[in-house]
């Protein structure tokens, strides 16, 4: 089974002494037999991130690519078992179309902070430059709602979490 993730600066919000890659760890160590790509452009959380896959003996199970994601994801190929998406809200229905296209039959996206502090459900940005966002993450619901081989659920925990199940094959 192979998963993706595209992650930016988890650890800023989990522990700053975690360090980066830290979600791609976790998909290892409870399934390490998995192949994992994430995606980092952090360049301040790059090096951190190598340290920690090679202190967890994860060099050959996590491929970093480093860059931005919206220009990253379209050079994937194959399809993957778990999508996990937390980076850039802004860009999240790009990260959709991409998962989409790479998302197996019956596999799982999994979008993070897709309530954003709970300005998606009123429509209202506490400050005008959030307005993209709570827009954009709006659009990424509508477009998780609106496709028939998804069956997606928001689930209110944290800043809300979106868990789609492929169930039924998609042209891709």
């Amino acid at each position: 089974s192979d998963m993706v993730f595209v992650e930016e600066n988890v650890m800023q919000s989990i522990a700053d002494m975690l360090g980066n890659g830290f979600s791609a760890l976790l998909m290892h160590d409870a399934c390490p037999d998995a192949d994992i790509v994430t995606v980092e452009r952090n360049p301040v959380m790059i090096e951190p991130a190598k340290k920690n896959l090679r202190e967890f003996g994860a060099e050959d199970k996590i491929k970093m690519l480093i860059g931005d994601a919206v220009e990253l994801l379209p050079t994937l190929d194959g399809t993957f078992d778990l999508i996990f998406i937390d980076a850039a809200k802004g860009q999240y229905p790009v990260f959709l179309r991409e998962a989409e296209r790479l998302l197996a039959d019956e596999g799982v996206i999994v979008a993070d902070n897709v309530l954003f502090n709970g300005m998606v459900a009123t429509g209202i940005p506490d400050i005008r430059r959030n307005k993209t966002i709570v827009k954009r993450l709006a659009e990424f619901l509508r477009e998780l709602e609106a496709d028939i081989s998804l069956k997606t659920v928001i689930l209110p925990i944290s800043d809300g979490v979106t868990v789609s199940v492929r169930t039924g094959t998609k042209e891709r």
